[in-house]
């Protein structure tokens, strides 16, 4: 996927899809998975996103899209979901993508602020 490709398709002005569109813009790095094993069950993420959303709320780091990103996941069910990733290095953030398994859409975004883990070294 270019860059404009995965831009365009985060055009929702949410806060978070507004936020990754924008590092993007500013040529923060991206990756997209292919193949199946970039297709994940959306129940599975679901699961997994749930846990890493109390574990981040518990520790008082900032998260964008989190909840309703989860939700996205559970209302989805068995859909296979394609993963992404966007990573910002000035300010350190990292937006986690979910997409429709074609690709042609962003389905869920969560964006978590990675400054944390530099006070942690």
């Amino acid at each position: 996927m270019k860059r404009e490709e995965l831009i365009f398709l985060l055009a929702d002005e949410s806060p978070v899809n507004k936020a990754c569109r924008d590092a993007l813009e500013r040529g923060a790095s991206f990756h997209i998975w292919d193949g199946t094993l970039g297709l994940v069950p959306a129940h599975n993420l679901a699961r997994t996103y749930r846990v890493r959303e109390v574990h981040t709320r518990e520790r008082g780091i900032p998260t964008l899209g989190f909840v309703a990103s989860v939700e996205t996941l559970c209302a989805l069910g068995d859909q296979p979901v394609r993963l992404g990733g966007v990573t910002q290095l000035d300010p350190p953030y990292y937006f986690q993508l979910f997409l429709a398994a074609d690709a042609s859409s962003v389905l869920a975004c969560i964006g978590v602020d990675q400054q944390h883990q530099q006070r942690r070294i």
